[in-house]
């Protein structure tokens, strides 16, 4: 088996919101269908969460009933997005089928307070690809939180033990600076604990409710302890994401636990 993280900012244009980028979508799909068999597949909530939750503190849990209209707003945007991704999926030949993360987890402090994987052990006894996604969830010390992709992925690697977890995101991996901002940043090919903790916090922040990039970072290690091989790819890159589930040599960033 092999789970892969389709990041929001690769399937959506994070700056607009609640925009699908059909095109990455499919070709991402074409390749998931071509390299693997056996598949558990997360994708991010991009603009159909992100720039609705943020703005209405959504990460910080229940403070007042006036977030509870946009509550159900972004539960029915993730909702569209994931229908999006699923049609995507099966058009192009993966059987996928939709498990929400709070059909598995229970959450307390904006954690998994505890996991039953029998949603998606029933999924994948019959065949099919369960697809779980970013969501608003119930909370039992805040009335709701955010359960990020990353934090599902988490949950579905300890469980599952699988031989590959890729995370797509709109870069080659992890760099010693902003490649978006720095022309001279360096790939860092190999990232381990002593990586993390050379990187700077201050430079390592993301607008993302879900958290910085450092935290991001600091549970993919937690993954890579659990998994054969964890890495990260340029899900924007064509061929990418089909040579790494083939176990290919690619452009990459690879996590490991040590």
């Amino acid at each position: 088996m092999n789970l892969v993280k389709l990041g929001g900012s690769v399937i959506t244009d994070k700056s607009k919101l609640k925009t699908f980028k059909a095109a990455a979508c499919n070709r991402l799909a074409k390749e998931l269908r071509a390299a693997s068999d056996s598949l558990g597949v997360v994708h991010g909530a991009g603009s159909f969460g992100h720039i609705e939750a943020k703005k209405h503190s959504l990460q910080k849990g229940f403070k007042d009933d006036a977030q509870l209209k946009f509550v159900a707003m972004v539960q029915r945007d993730v909702r569209e997005l994931n229908l999006r991704v699923l049609e995507s999926l099966i058009d192009n030949g993966v059987r996928a089928v939709s498990v929400p993360p709070a059909a598995a987890g229970v959450f307390r402090d904006g954690q998994i307070q505890s996991f039953d994987p029998e949603p998606f052990e029933s999924v994948f006894r019959l065949g099919l690809t369960p697809v779980s996604f970013g969501d608003v969830v119930p909370d039992g010390s805040m009335g709701f939180s955010i359960c990020s992709g990353d934090l599902i992925m988490e949950a579905l690697t300890k469980q599952f033990k699988p031989k590959i977890v890729v995370f797509c995101a709109d870069v080659d991996g992890v760099f010693d600076a902003d490649p978006k901002r720095v022309r001279k940043a360096k790939l860092i090919p190999r990232f381990d604990s002593e990586s993390l903790s050379s990187l700077k916090r201050s430079e390592a922040k993301t607008a993302d409710v879900t958290g910085s990039i450092y935290s991001k970072l600091e549970r993919m290690l937690a993954i890579s302890r659990d998994c054969e091989k964890c890495m990260i790819v340029n899900g924007n890159a064509p061929g990418r994401l089909e040579k790494a589930l083939r176990g290919k040599q690619v452009v990459s960033t690879v996590v490991v636990p040590e």
